[in-house]
């Protein structure tokens, strides 16, 4: 079948420490991690293997490669069936008795920042959650980091908005049925994530929308209580941040994810201003082929390269982002 080509999403992290506080990271002094993770990979493949619930994970690394690299695969659970074209029949696909099918995300460590970039071969690839997982259970950072933590990078700017916001005015979160090959559950630990997280598996064909907002105008609101809301919306929304992100990680739900917030300006007029959970991160799209109809298939050297190249064109917003100056 002839090779066709596939729009790929590459995502950005940053490796921090997790620490007592896993809702606020710390950052780390940049390390090598392309040498650390080579050196975990020359391990026989037991060692650098992770259980995670059912999930089981395996980190390599192409020794043809000179790019810092990790290959994540986890293994599936399903045996995908063959069709042979010539008499339209199907068949179990027969593997020895050592060998299992995997899906594979490629992970290409930057030379700055302790960011890395990733890449999913498929639908059914490790995301996010699992990279922490196998990280931490491989003790990369150890022995100075117990926990580490992948937080997206996002744009220096849009990082603090919600930090130093004084009200929330308007939230908005729009989610919308996942593909049907790759449902996932939402998970939540904020009051808002969780009701969202509830009704989307309840209704798994809806798009489902909610929008909080205090009005700015109403004859039952008086001042006191505007501000009342308003401070009740920021705290739901700082609370409702970390779900999102998890959400935008681990699920293609999240379609709207804003809030507008006021900003106390230095001449003591409120500034309003937009937090745009989406489009704030710094994401990259790029075209790679796939040899197959079911889109798994990821040749590792245009994966690599278009990492690099990805990383190449948005290196100065992604230096800005970690405080890594050129």
């Amino acid at each position: 079948m002839a090779a066709r080509n596939r729009d790929r999403i590459v995502h950005f992290y940053e490796i921090a420490d997790a620490g007592a506080n896993a809702s606020a990271p710390s950052r780390l002094p940049h390390r090598d991690w392309g040498t650390r993770i080579r050196r975990l990979c020359s391990r026989p493949p037991l060692q650098r293997t992770v259980r995670a619930g059912d999930d089981i994970l395996i980190g390599a690394v192409d020794p043809h490669q000179t790019a810092p690299h990790l290959l994540l695969a986890k293994v599936r659970q399903d045996v995908p069936q063959l069709i042979d074209h010539v008499d339209g029949t199907l068949g179990r696909l027969q593997l020895a008795a050592d060998k299992e099918l995997v899906d594979v995300t490629t992970v290409y460590f930057l030379p700055f920042g302790n960011v890395v970039a990733t890449m999913a071969g498929g639908i059914s690839a490790p995301r996010v959650q699992a990279l922490r997982r196998w990280l931490d259970g491989m003790r990369v950072a150890a022995p100075d980091v117990r926990d580490i933590a992948l937080r997206p990078v996002v744009n220096a700017r849009s990082r603090e908005k919600l930090a130093h916001a004084a009200a929330i005015e308007r939230l908005a979160v729009r989610i919308s049925p996942e593909p049907y090959d790759s449902p996932s559950s939402l998970r939540a630990s904020s009051d808002l994530g969780t009701a969202l997280s509830r009704l989307h598996e309840d209704n798994p064909d809806m798009v489902i929308t909610l929008t909080l907002e205090v009005p700015k105008k109403s004859r039952s609101l008086v001042p006191r209580r505007r501000a009342r809301g308003h401070q009740r919306l920021l705290d739901s929304t700082r609370a409702l941040a970390n779900d999102i992100d998890d959400w935008l990680d681990n699920s293609d739900v999240v379609d709207t994810a804003a809030a507008r917030a006021r900003m106390e300006a230095w001449h003591s007029q409120a500034d309003d201003e937009k937090i745009d959970f989406v489009s704030e991160r710094i994401t990259a799209k790029c075209v790679v082929p796939f040899s197959s109809s079911d889109g798994h298939a990821i040749d590792l050297q245009v994966a690599l390269t278009k990492l690099e190249e990805v990383c190449r064109d948005n290196e100065r917003e992604l230096r800005a982002a970690v405080s890594a100056d050129l």
